[in-house]
């Protein structure tokens, strides 16, 4: 059940102020707004002024995904499926229970799924989950930090980086959510 405590229970829907740190130095801010429920995934970008600037949704089960909306640069070949990628791994529980639970050998628990390539851990911290670690082929591909104490299955903040040459870190702060 600590593991679970990771992600919110379906249906949400929530809002966060982003900061995108970018490579090049390319940084910015946005707000996301974000809702679940059991037909899917829909993930809104606005810019701080309210224009849309991205606007997409998954259905439960779909390879595909559908974009709404999508104007420079988000329209990018890959971007789609690489917010909707750190949505889901930053709010939405992995399928299944997890393979194994056990520690790590700094001492850190940790309950771990593993699925077509990839596997999720979620790190367990003395009061709750506190990061929660994806890997592809053995390498980390995302890493992301849960800071506070969770509302509604929401933390306060969101510390989101994915490594690498095109790397780059979202901080999401909880403004909003039901």
């Amino acid at each position: 059940m600590r593991c679970r405590q990771a992600f919110p229970a379906q249906p949400w829907r929530a809002t966060h102020t982003i900061f995108a740190s970018l490579p090049f130095g390319q940084n910015g801010a946005m707000v996301g707004v974000t809702a679940v429920d059991s037909a899917g995934l829909h993930a809104v970008l606005l810019s701080p002024e309210g224009i849309c600037l991205f606007d997409a949704s998954k259905d439960t089960g779909a390879a595909d995904l559908s974009v709404h909306r999508a104007v420079p640069p988000f329209d990018r070949p890959g971007f789609a499926s690489s917010l909707m990628s750190d949505v889901g791994h930053a709010y939405l529980a992995p399928t299944g229970e997890p393979t194994a639970i056990g520690r790590y050998a700094t001492g850190e628990s940790v309950c771990r799924w593993s699925q077509a390539g990839e596997t999720t851990d979620v790190v367990l911290g003395a009061d709750g989950p506190r990061a929660v670690r994806t890997y592809r082929e053995a390498q980390l591909s995302r890493e992301i930090d849960l800071l506070g104490s969770a509302t509604g299955g929401l933390f306060p903040a969101v510390h989101l980086r994915v490594p690498g040459p095109g790397g780059y870190v979202l901080d999401m702060r909880l403004v909003d959510h039901e």
